[in-house]
């Protein structure tokens, strides 16, 4: 994997949409990537641990969790 992943190879990687991704990390589900500023512009990046992190939040949520049991087991991880 590339050292960061632009927010459309995260969803690709995840099989999470890019709509869920900014969805998640605004309701503080999942962590908030790093942002790249290029002008006016933010572009988010994503590290592998952010990837494994939503990885383990959407197997949990799959399994059955609410958004909110999945975002509190994966921070107890951390």
């Amino acid at each position: 994997m590339k050292k960061s992943l632009s927010i459309s190879d995260a969803s690709r990687e995840t099989g999470l949409s890019q709509k869920q991704l900014r969805s998640y990390e605004a309701r503080g589900y999942i962590s908030e990537p790093f942002k790249v500023r290029c002008g006016e512009i933010a572009y988010r990046r994503y590290t592998a641990q952010h990837i494994a992190e939503i990885k383990a939040f959407k197997r949990f949520v799959d399994e059955g969790f609410t958004l909110q049991a999945a975002s509190k087991k994966i921070k107890e991880k951390v």
